[in-house]
């Protein structure tokens, strides 16, 4: 079995419509996560069928980039990094990710659907994302118990660990003794949509199997219907279609210009065809100048001369 990140198939590098996407694919996932109308919504309804809890407010900030501490080193970038402030009533606009400034006893949850098969690697890459995490958290002179309780989920459609269970939690302790309490606020929570042992609520195996093939015929209860709302209110959305086209063609680009060097010497040029062919592509399927130019961030003039352009080099 294949799999892959993003909300096109790479298998033969075929198109797949927004419509055909599922939550697990990552284009749709990231646009319903940071919709400003659904966004809060559709995480709070996650978090409470994962975790079990109600989460009353949230904040949720999509693809939160994390650089590392060196410019030479790693940096991650979050899917859905999501921030409880149930507690929090005095923040105001102010900028939270600093143990400092948030409220206290918050979470903050990191949600990571991953179709990418990296089973060897998964422990230690959840290692650096954790640590990444804190060192942004803390900064120098605030004490260590400012530091929020830190919860990394994957939801994967293949076993990470080949025992078949759809969940495993993830948690530091004493080897020597596992009744000593080891309490670090560092939680690792791995979702396997297929798994079939231990005891996961009908309402997890119902929500996973619908994150993996977001279709009616999954739509088992009252929140997997409110969430199957919200997707169709995405997909819906003329804005989401034409970025969805446009993430498309620049992963088309990437693939057949993988190696780093062709990427270093080409790489003007490259996005600016790739660009050029997201546009025609998208005339091509009915969108307006108007709404090319609002996603391309140019003119109107300017999308005419690269639609006449390109189209006149291909008759």
């Amino acid at each position: 079995m294949e799999y892959a990140s993003g909300g096109v198939s790479t298998k033969k590098g075929t198109f797949r419509k927004l419509e055909e996407l599922n939550l697990l694919d990552d284009f749709l996932f990231q646009e319903i996560a940071s919709s400003p109308e659904v966004g809060e919504e559709f995480c709070r309804i996650l978090l409470r069928v994962v975790l079990g809890k109600e989460v009353r407010k949230v904040k949720v900030i999509p693809q939160r980039a994390i650089q590392g501490v060196d410019v030479k080193q790693h940096g991650i970038r979050l899917d859905a990094y999501i921030e409880d402030v149930s507690r929090d009533e005095i923040m105001g606009e102010m900028e939270m990710f600093d143990a400092q400034v948030m409220p206290e006893n918050s979470d903050i949850y990191d949600i990571e659907p991953n179709k990418i098969y990296e089973k060897e690697r998964l422990p230690r890459k959840m290692r650096y994302y954790h640590g990444l995490i804190d060192t942004k958290l803390l900064k120098t002179s605030v004490n260590y118990e400012k530091l929020p309780n830190v919860f990394i989920i994957m939801i994967l459609p293949y076993d990470p660990f080949g025992n078949k269970r759809m969940v495993y939690t993830i948690k530091n302790q004493c080897v020597e003794d596992k009744t000593v309490s080891y309490e670090d606020g560092a939680v690792k929570l791995f979702l396997y949509t297929r798994g079939t042992e231990g005891k996961p609520s009908q309402d997890l195996i119902d929500m996973l199997k619908y994150i993996e093939e977001s279709t009616d015929e999954n739509v088992k209860n009252q929140d997997i219907k409110r969430v199957d709302e919200l997707v169709r209110h995405i997909k819906e959305s003329e804005e989401v279609g034409i970025r969805h086209m446009k993430s498309w063609e620049w992963e088309e680009y990437i693939k057949r210009n993988a190696s780093e060097e062709g990427l270093a010497q080409g790489l003007e040029k490259g996005m600016e065809r790739a660009e050029n062919r997201c546009i025609v592509n998208m005339h091509k399927n009915g969108y307006t100048l108007k709404q090319i130019a609002e996603v391309m961030e140019k003119s109107e003039e300017e999308i005419q001369a690269v639609v006449k352009r390109e189209l006149s080099v291909l008759l």
